[in-house]
């Protein structure tokens, strides 16, 4: 049986030697966190990205970024390409583009990673230009495919198909597999991989058939902090967050007030948007405050629009209201807490380590007492 994050719970260890939580180095070693944000014009653009990058979070520009814009910033950080888009990048590149060793930052955002197509053309690129291209791309939904992404030396692996806040691929195509299960098969083929290229050189073999061990980014459905400590224990390098950072103040998308005097006769009046709101009572204006912003899918018409397509295929995504209710630094401030705290228990220094925690499976019931 295939299991979700909620299925699942973390096992302390037998003795932990860890005795303060400071111990537990929860960066990696370039000193960010193990997040990302997600590709979506509603969280970050090329004016937002380095607010995030301040707090220690990797990011990603959307495909809706002016492509000119988009191109000067594959430098500096990720930079999604539809597969197109990074066909014409690639054929743009030149081996003068790499005197002074640089290093071109790629996220091929399509919704089937499946495809031949894109894995050929990504060995080709990696081929080509070899480290110079840094390529992450995906989704992927079935635990082999990591391995053909290990073949053509592709650097990020993007894991998960439907289960994302404003994703309805799983419940319209049928397509799905289990997060956790998902997270945990793929950090299986990892090892299996990594294996594979120690024995190789270890015997002195120049035939090992993998370019890559790609990184594992658990993407999609992390609406609380336990999610994402989960995906990270059962092997994700990284987890890619959309709608827990849609909620902070210094995503990109407009922030709309609506006060009113009474929340409850404004829930009434308007029932779907007002659902998920936080009111806080203004003193000085004598009224209910509370702010929101629209959070949509990239798949979507809406977005289908802002990436230049004219046409327009039917959605898979769907839009929603929802709170603006705390900061981004405030947020990676409990996110590093709980996690430090989640290493301590199960006696985990570095992220590497905690990738060995233990885990059960749990019962609805034991779900309502763990969920409070």
């Amino acid at each position: 049986m295939k299991f979700a994050l909620n299925d699942i719970s973390l096992i302390p260890a037998r003795i932990s030697t860890i005795e303060h939580r400071a111990e537990c180095h929860v960066f990696n070693e370039d000193g960010m966190l193990p997040l990302f944000t997600a590709p979506m014009s509603s969280v970050i653009n090329e004016e937002n990205w380095q607010l995030f990058n301040r707090n220690k979070i990797n990011t990603i520009i959307p495909r809706s970024v002016d492509y000119g814009i988009r191109v000067t910033l594959t430098k500096s950080t990720f930079v999604a390409f539809g597969l197109e888009e990074f066909k014409t990048f690639i054929d743009s590149l030149s081996t003068h583009d790499f005197e002074n060793d640089e290093i071109h930052y790629i996220c091929i955002d399509i919704a089937n990673g499946h495809m031949k197509s894109l894995i050929d053309l990504c060995q080709n690129a990696k081929e080509r230009f070899g480290y110079h291209v840094c390529i992450m791309t995906g989704n992927i939904a079935n635990p082999e495919t990591y391995v053909e992404y290990a073949k053509a030396g592709i650097d990020f692996c993007r894991c998960n198909i439907g289960s994302g806040a404003m994703c309805i691929t799983a419940c319209n195509s049928a397509v799905y597999y289990p997060t956790a299960s998902l997270i945990k098969e793929v950090a299986d083929q990892r090892w299996n991989i990594e294996q594979c290229i120690l024995a190789s050189r270890k015997m002195g073999f120049d035939s090992c058939p993998y370019k890559s061990v790609p990184y594992i980014i658990a993407d999609g459905g992390f609406d609380n902090y336990d999610k994402i400590i989960k995906a990270l224990a059962l092997g994700a390098d990284y987890v890619m967050i959309g709608n827990l950072f849609a909620q902070c103040y210094e995503a990109c998308a407009p922030i709309d007030i609506i006060t009113c005097v009474n929340p409850e006769i404004y829930l009434q009046n308007n029932p779907i948007s007002g659902k998920n709101l936080k009111w806080i009572y203004n003193n000085q204006r004598e009224c209910f405050e509370a702010r929101s912003r629209v959070y949509y899918g990239m798949s979507t018409k809406r977005a289908q629009l802002e990436t230049g397509n004219t046409i327009l295929k039917t959605s898979e995504g769907i839009e929603r209201v929802i709170p603006v209710t705390y900061t981004l630094a405030g947020w990676t401030e409990n996110f590093i807490h709980y996690l430090r705290s989640a290493m301590s228990y199960t006696d985990s220094r570095t992220l590497q380590e905690f990738k060995n925690a233990q885990y059960c499976i749990i019962s609805q019931a034991s779900y309502n007492a763990f969920f409070k």
